[in-house]
């Protein structure tokens, strides 16, 4: 059996990734370097294969675009160096026909040491962008059950979604959240419909993680890689990840390593009966399959029932993912690499019974959202 650098029908599938990048996710997130590397890698496969080389789920462009971008980081010097705002700051070259095969020049020189990231990194970005989006959820989950709240993310990487409470917060004209805190973020609103923006977070009475490989933000070799799995023209995304490492370094949430299915009962169990149990993800069932999806959500259903209390799951994910939960909302877009999310929220009662709100369209990294839930939206623009 061919491995899968070299299984024909593997390429193909990345190729498209490729295109994808390309056409829709990096532009729309704001990353026309990784933008137009990625249109080269489509079509050059003695390059662009070399992302079959990671582990089973992480087979992306993106696990070969951090690799690179890590090993400049580190101090490799390249000619690529020049292109990138990371590196070069505001003196970086602009995008020409010299990028791409700067790229290629820096992995075929360095073949071994990019194929070594791939094979024993996987791309867990820990986007602590993206607690701004956390925070309209938070505040509706509080209303309606009270605070403080228990918070269980899975997927939680190094841990830094799990402390919306030491993070400051701008969502339109509403302000959230700490004001002196060193991570602050701001998402716009765009649409006819406001998001009632909690004047706090809900205060957390209990926190945990669970990752299949969670990270510990002590480590000076895995801060090094969550900087490089950030795009290089994404300079505030940097300066939010290093003061949310601080934070977190400081005062690290607990963390265990589990499968987001198996094992959410146990680590569930742990959170005190009398706190609102609200389990979050963000862009984390996008890496399993829909099986493993379905098997999360009934995950969530046994949790409500042997808590005895209704469970909250406030969610991140593609369309395509939200509909694959079969939970009546979500609907996938047609094509592939729109670079939308979906945010949503579901509440598991014990007896079985379930709600499940689609509340907004949104950016990946959480730089804006559109509400589409009138029923929670605030008053003003379109709402109540």
């Amino acid at each position: 059996m061919p491995s899968p650098e070299h299984d024909p029908a593997e390429w193909e599938r990345l190729s498209q990734q490729y295109r994808d990048y390309a056409r829709f996710e990096l532009t729309t997130h704001g990353s026309p370097i990784y933008a137009t590397i990625s249109a080269g890698l489509a079509d050059d496969r003695a390059i662009g294969s070399l992302a079959l080389a990671a582990q089973p789920g992480f087979r992306t462009p993106l696990i070969l675009l951090a690799a690179v971008h890590h090993l400049l980081l580190s101090g490799l010097k390249h000619t690529l160096a020049a292109y990138y705002p990371s590196l070069a700051g505001a003196d970086a070259r602009p995008i020409d026909d010299g990028l791409y095969p700067a790229f290629a020049d820096l992995v075929a020189a360095h073949r071994a040491a990019v194929a070594e990231l791939v094979a024993t990194h996987t791309t867990q970005t820990n986007e602590a962008r993206r607690t701004v989006l956390l925070v309209p959820p938070l505040g509706l989950i509080a209303e309606e059950a009270g605070a403080p709240i228990a918070l269980l993310e899975v997927g939680a990487s190094a841990g830094l979604n799990l402390l919306p409470d030491r993070y400051g917060f701008t969502i339109g004209a509403a302000g959230s959240g700490d004001r002196d805190s060193p991570v602050q973020i701001a998402c716009s609103v765009e649409g006819d419909l406001l998001p009632r923006v909690p004047a706090t977070v809900p205060p957390i009475g209990w926190r945990a993680g669970m990752d299949v490989n969670p990270l510990d933000v002590r480590s000076p070799d895995t801060v090094a890689w969550l900087r490089a799995l950030i795009w290089p023209e994404h300079l505030d995304r940097m300066a939010i990840l290093d003061g949310a490492v601080a934070l977190a370094a400081a005062d690290p949430p607990r963390l265990v390593r589990g499968d987001l299915a198996d094992d959410l009962p146990a680590l569930a169990a742990e959170a005190p009966n009398q706190l609102p149990l609200v389990v979050t993800d963000t862009w984390v069932l996008a890496y399993v399959t829909p099986e493993r999806r379905m098997d999360f959500v009934r995950a969530l259903r046994r949790t409500a029932t042997e808590r005895g209390q209704p469970l909250w799951l406030v969610s991140c994910e593609s369309h395509t993912v939200l509909a694959s939960l079969e939970v009546g909302i979500g609907q996938a877009p047609e094509g592939t690499g729109t670079g939308l999310s979906a945010l949503s929220l579901h509440r598991f009662d014990p007896d079985g019974a379930s709600r499940h709100d689609l509340l907004a369209d949104c950016h990946a990294h959480g730089r804006w959202l559109r509400w589409l839930d009138r029923g929670t939206a605030a008053p003003g623009r379109g709402g109540a």
